[in-house]
């Protein structure tokens, strides 16, 4: 069993790396202010930079939750592709939004 892998009562599983977990934590903690901001605040719902860091959070924040989803070993190669996807499009939808503003 490599040290990225974890037996627990029978089941294997891929063990979260430690970047990831932090990046999930960091970017909850960012989009709770962001999207507050962005409400509240209706000229900077309009402001391109405001919303590139929303864009960034909610992709770092989807990406870090998909990937976790894949904790069984098995399951892992696959939610690592899905998360990918997932963020791409997340990337090029939102890329579109704030360019065409």
């Amino acid at each position: 069993m490599s040290a990225s892998e974890r037996t627990v009562y029978g089941r294997t599983f891929a063990v979260t790396p430690r970047w990831l977990w932090i990046m999930q934590r960091l970017t909850a903690l960012a989009l709770g202010p962001l999207v507050a901001l962005h409400v509240a605040i209706p000229q900077l719902a309009g402001n391109q930079y405001v919303l590139l860091l929303l864009l960034l959070s909610i992709a770092a924040h989807g990406y870090s939750g998909l990937r976790r989803y894949g904790a069984p070993v098995q399951r892992a190669t696959a939610y690592t592709l899905l998360a990918v996807a997932w963020t791409a499009a997340v990337l090029v939808l939102g890329v579109l939004i704030i360019v065409a503003r």
